[in-house]
């Protein structure tokens, strides 16, 4: 059998190597992404608890004992704070705090007053069940979804599971003369499950900031920042795959290319955070118009485009008649008048079928120079 305090020993040292590198990764992720310093903490405290239980006999049990119980759950505590403060809750620490401190008042009396291990053990055991089960519980809600936040479920329920083993077995575990350094076989999978639960629980967290991360560079990577709309590249993407798509079942495909009228005046008269509004403004009442499947991008300036899949002219042209009309009506108070020209295309039509999707994009583009020749503020196409 291994030696109890070697390990305790593993858990303080690898809760100190977790916690320098979700430190690390806390300073060189974006600011929302939000929980990894709580877990730094979390680890640290741990392992400090777990050192201190590894000097049993050679420290006072009010340190080794009261004080890393309190450290413990405290730092187990952190660990659900940390979940909570990535999905974006406010974690309020009462009245928690003060049931960890009734716990560690408990766990004194149990220590000082009647000397009873079984005792503490099973109001430290009950506890961690209660911890490690709300952190499954956020754990499996947490977002993006994926082998991060999976990994980490997983990795709390196996702590509540291997908890409830030692509660269930309570009875016929505990060697009052040997204590919490006995060598039986449920003792040595507690403490192995404990020590190697701050490594996984540490790398379940960092798998789940990781898809994060890679979530967000991907929305960067294809969105415009201004307006949330998918920028020209990936809006391109997208639209040969409809291309394709169409021309494989032969459904209709449309485009409505958009731009707001009078742009440089609105930035010249009202100045460029007016005008960043009006973009903003326009993308979202555009939106708001469309079905699911349809897509909005924004090519630059005041200039979109919209890909309508499954789409004729005919009803291309509602869809941007129901834009132009909405726009019309000003809604927002704070922001001046303003209007849309847009031009249409589908295919097929009688004037000749687009080659590729850049061909049908090119003939939005001329209905929409006509619009804006026709005086703006109306549909061409």
């Amino acid at each position: 059998m291994i030696d109890p305090r070697t390990f305790l020993f593993v858990a303080n040292l690898l809760g100190m190597l977790c916690a320098l590198v979700l430190w690390v990764q806390a300073r060189s992720f974006p600011d929302d992404i939000h929980g990894l310093r709580d877990w730094a903490k979390a680890v640290i405290l741990i392992g400090f608890a777990s050192g201190l239980t590894s000097l049993r006999g050679i420290l006072p049990d009010v340190f080794t004992v009261v004080a890393a119980s309190g450290l413990l759950l405290t730092g187990q505590l952190m660990l659900v704070r940390g979940l909570q403060r990535y999905l974006g809750q406010t974690p309020h620490w009462r009245p928690t705090l003060d049931i960890i401190g009734a716990i560690v008042l408990l766990v004194a009396l149990l220590t000082f007053a009647t000397e009873s291990y079984q005792g503490r053990l099973f109001v430290m055991t009950l506890a961690q069940i209660g911890l490690f089960s709300w952190g499954a519980w956020l754990a499996w809600r947490t977002e993006p979804k994926g082998f991060g936040n999976r990994f980490l479920s997983a990795a709390f329920g196996l702590s509540v599971a291997v908890a409830l083993w030692r509660l269930a077995t309570l009875p016929a575990a505990v060697n009052e003369s040997d204590d919490i350094f006995d060598h039986n076989l449920i003792q040595q999978v507690y403490l192995g499950t404990f020590s190697l639960g701050v490594l996984g629980l540490s790398i379940g967290f960092i798998l789940l900031a990781n898809e994060r991360l890679r979530v967000e560079l991907e929305f960067l990577a294809t969105r415009d920042p201004m307006t949330g709309c998918l920028n020209r590249r990936a809006f391109f993407a997208r639209a040969k795959v409809e291309w394709a798509r169409s021309l494989r079942s032969g459904r209709p495909l449309a485009v409505i290319a958009s731009d707001i009228d009078f742009f440089k005046k609105v930035n010249d008269t009202y100045g460029h955070h007016i005008g960043d509004a009006v973009i903003k403004d326009y993308a979202h009442r555009a939106q708001q118009m469309l079905r699911l499947p349809d897509t909005l991008a924004r090519f630059g300036g005041e200039e979109f485009v919209i890909l309508l899949p499954d789409t004729g002219m005919a009803e291309a042209r509602k869809v941007a008649e129901r834009i132009r009309g909405e726009v019309e009506q000003q809604q927002d108070k704070k922001l001046p008048a303003y209007t849309v020209s847009l031009g249409i295309a589908a295919t097929p039509d009688q004037s000749g079928q687009a080659t590729d999707i850049e061909a049908l994009i090119a003939k939005a583009d001329a209905a929409l120079y006509r619009a804006k020749q026709g005086g703006r503020n109306r549909v061409e196409g």
